[in-house]
């Protein structure tokens, strides 16, 4: 009885730190010799994850997309719309041009408390300047 006394309040700190986002970048990836775009050089292949624990519809603990590594308390941020601009920021962040084959995956465990995570992963790619002539037309 003691050790289960000491094990609740343990656990209810675990939950107080639930709900998590973060980003993982992999820089200069080793494609084996495969392209990602036919013009463009590889910047970077991001992953970005985040996950929360929610009472039947309503998010308890989230991961914070404002600040990543941090929590939102009652803020629904586990769904792409969220989670899309935390990519393509980091992609601009590293002086990409376009980010690319974007995909999402989305899981839900649970019934009355329940977790619910995203995964959303893109290639960020430099692509070259175009001339389009435009400047020497104007003179």
């Amino acid at each position: 009885m003691k050790k289960i006394m000491l094990i609740l309040p343990v656990a209810a700190l675990g939950l107080l730190f639930a709900g998590c986002a973060n980003i993982e970048v992999v820089q200069n990836p080793d494609l084996n010799g495969e392209k990602i775009s036919l013009d463009g050089a590889p910047v970077a292949h991001l992953n970005a994850q985040n996950w929360g624990v929610y009472l039947f519809s309503l998010p308890i603990w989230t991961g914070s997309t404002d600040s990543i590594g941090a929590i939102a308390v009652f803020k629904d941020t586990v769904n792409a719309e969220s989670m899309v601009p935390v990519v393509t920021a980091k992609s601009r962040e590293l002086k990409a041009t376009h980010t690319l084959d974007l995909a999402s995956e989305y899981c839900v465990a649970g019934f009355i408390f329940y977790v619910r995570s995203i995964n959303v992963s893109a290639n960020a790619v430099k692509l070259p300047a175009i001339n389009t002539g435009r400047a020497s037309a104007a003179k």
